[in-house]
């Protein structure tokens, strides 16, 4: 964007003095080519000092005629919102996002608690040249900025509201907004578990009030350990570097999210040059590592084409800058590749870096073992690196609690005593989660053959069950209510009884449902075994976005959200469809990730959905002789289908009809 186009903009302002806000590095050159007015300031939000009285305009300063907020991106505008604490209220705001991807939203606000925008009087919301937006808000009275854009920033990312972090966090310093993206903090550190103080500890600097309760915590700041500071005298050892000292990346924003299964031919590469790290993909610059390593929706966007990208570690000055760039990339499911890593990045976590290190690029030109790596990779770094789990880094450095692990309940019913056995060890190999199983025999009781010796061996895992006998003449949609109504996690997940699951299949939902702030998450039926032709079949289909529907086997749900609806409709079939409408008229939303995790049964009856083999043959699926889940599923041969040993995966499939639907 040009001045002149950011002075369109920002045409609100008219002749009143304006307080011209940016954070990004692309924000940054379109304000230095804004011309500024006599009465005019600009403030870099990404050097403003939490905690020192007047940063960036002060409170104690007469607040502006309009504060506007130029943003590069949405992720840009997530970590100013701390910073943006500090400045004075205006009556006017305006604030310029120069670029959204495509499976975002344009900024409409959600609005703050009821009664706060009571003075509004004016709210526009509008399309840039070039693809970015601009909302003007006018209120009858001053208003904090950090409000109104944070109302921007959730419209931005839609979906649920999420937790408020636990421990309680206050951050203070120049690199407080990367701590907090969001805003997600508690602006009086009096009030907090945690005070965390980070950036250079200098005189003068921002410091704990006295009476703080939280224990502080220091940690080194980005820009003491970037690249700018090579051959300072006294530079930082590398080697010291822990997880918890890299500021997290923000999941809602760097994510999965638009990931693309089929990726063209071309790696891309990091590599140093004049001792900063740039993303070269045939033989252009793709990206240029920022000097704090924040990687943002946007650069994420234009990386999803890469079959992968390989980085050629080097020797670096900035091992914090340059280990955030690499978390984030992997947190978005970047396929990278790469050498051993070195010791001055072993920060990453030890699980990151051994994926890194783990496979080629060449290996990823097999389409089912890139998606594989890049789950793995995704799951590591926002398991390590999400703001979620630096919360929980910092409050057991500090001896307070953090964040609790949501509980799923499964709801599973059945009317087949002789699938109870494997339906139940799918359920108990499940890990990371907690998990309570809400089972429903529908149409006989533990009295039928091998029932009782099933739910004997799941409970011999120490998982929680509760056990209900519903009215054999009930429809499915009603025993489902019923079971759901006895569970007792926040989330309620449905697996079917004769279906295959991956041991992560329901952490990764849970993990989707956190950057996905969807109600209800699933996966994709993409594998299929059609059990009286032994053929395994991979269908094409849209994964990593939010969709209408998701597999009805595969479904996680906010428990409120499913009460708000009125629960699964009162059908014996398309229950499913039934709550997926209930959603959407209630404005909630549906996410789909990805299908590695979920193999669907097919026999040749017994279906509720009564369709035949040929429906999963169709729009380009793949065949494969035999037995051939994703590794992901880590098959076990117990549980493998009847008459088909396991076989290699990887190659060519055997078949292959149609074109990619």
């Amino acid at each position: 964007m040009t001045g002149g186009e950011l002075a369109d903009a920002l045409r609100l302002r008219g002749s009143l003095p304006t307080l011209v806000c940016h954070t990004g590095a692309a924000a940054a050159e379109a304000v230095g080519e804004l011309a500024l007015g006599a009465g005019d300031r600009a403030v870099d939000l990404d050097r403003v000092v939490v905690g020192e009285p007047g940063a960036g305009g002060g409170p104690a300063d007469p607040h502006a005629g309009v504060v506007a907020v130029v943003a590069a991106t949405a992720t840009d505008l997530r970590r100013a919102l701390v910073p943006l604490g500090v400045l004075p209220p205006a009556p006017f705001v305006v604030v310029v996002l120069l670029e959204v991807p495509s499976h975002q939203g344009p900024p409409v606000p959600v609005a703050p608690a009821p009664g706060e925008w009571s003075e509004l009087l004016e709210l526009r919301v509008r399309r840039l040249a070039g693809g970015g937006w601009s909302c003007e808000a006018c209120f009858e009275d001053p208003v904090y900025v950090h409000r109104v854009a944070g109302a921007l920033a959730r419209g931005v990312v839609g979906g649920r509201p999420g937790a408020a972090p636990v421990p309680a966090v206050s951050v203070l310093g120049a690199d407080a907004g990367l701590w907090c993206p969001g805003g997600a903090r508690v602006a009086d550190p009096r009030k907090a578990d945690v005070v965390l103080r980070v950036g250079p500890a200098e005189p003068g600097g921002p410091v704990v009030p006295e009476g703080a309760r939280g224990g502080g915590v220091r940690r080194l700041s980005v820009e003491e350990s970037s690249w700018a500071a090579a051959g300072r005298p006294g530079g930082t050892v590398h080697g010291r570097f822990r997880v918890e000292d890299v500021p997290p990346v923000d999941e809602r924003t760097v994510n999965p999210t638009g990931f693309v299964g089929r990726a063209g031919p071309k790696v891309g590469r990091l590599v140093s040059r004049g001792g900063r790290w740039v993303l070269v993909s045939g033989g252009s610059v793709r990206w240029r590592v920022p000097e704090d390593g924040t990687v943002t929706d946007v650069d994420v966007a234009r990386l999803r084409d890469l079959r992968a990208v390989d980085v050629e570690w080097g020797r670096h000055s900035g091992p914090l800058a340059a280990v955030r760039a690499v978390a984030g990339l992997a947190a978005a499911g970047v396929p990278l590749v790469g050498g051993p890593v070195p010791p001055w990045a072993r920060c990453l976590g030890a699980d990151l870096c051994a994926l890194v290190a783990s496979v080629g690029a060449d290996e990823l030109a097999d389409g089912l073992v890139r998606e594989e790596h890049s789950v793995r990779l995704r799951r590591a770094a926002l398991g390590t690196h999400g703001v979620r789990a630096r919360w929980r880094d910092l409050g057991a450095a500090a001896g307070v609690g953090g964040p609790p692990d949501p509980a799923v309940s499964v709801v599973l019913c059945t009317r087949r005593p002789e699938m109870l056995g494997f339906a139940l060890r799918q359920v108990a190999r499940q890990r990371g989660v907690e998990v309570e199983l809400v089972l429903g025999l529908h149409g006989f009781g533990e009295d039928a053959p091998g029932v009782r010796e099933a739910t004997a061996a799941f409970r011999r895992t120490g998982r929680a069950l509760q056990v209900f006998r519903p009215d054999p003449d009930a429809v499915l949609g009603s025993v489902l209510n019923e079971g759901i109504a006895r569970a007792s996690g926040s989330a309620v997940a449905k697996m079917d009884d004769d279906d295959w699951y991956g041991p992560d299949h329901l952490a990764d939902l849970v993990l989707a449902r956190r950057y996905s702030g969807a109600d209800v998450v699933g996966s994709a039926a993409e594998f299929v075994y059609l059990e009286t032709l032994d053929l395994t079949v991979r269908r094409s289909a849209p994964t990593e976005c939010l969709w209408r529907r998701a597999a009805g086997g595969t479904l996680l749900m906010d428990r409120t959200a499913v009460e708000e609806v009125g629960g699964f409709p009162p059908v014996g079939t398309a229950e499913d469809t039934g709550l997926f409408a209930g959603i959407e008229l209630l404005g909630g939303r549906v996410y789909r990730g990805h299908g590695l995790n979920y193999v669907l049964r097919r026999r040749a009856s017994g279906h509720t959905w009564d369709v035949g083999a040929g429906h999963f043959l169709r729009n380009g699926a793949e065949r494969r002789r035999g037995w051939r889940p994703s590794a992901l599923l880590e098959s076990e041969a117990a549980d493998a289908p009847a008459g088909a040993a396991p076989r290699e995966l990887r190659g060519e499939p055997t078949v292959r009809e149609g074109s990619r639907g």
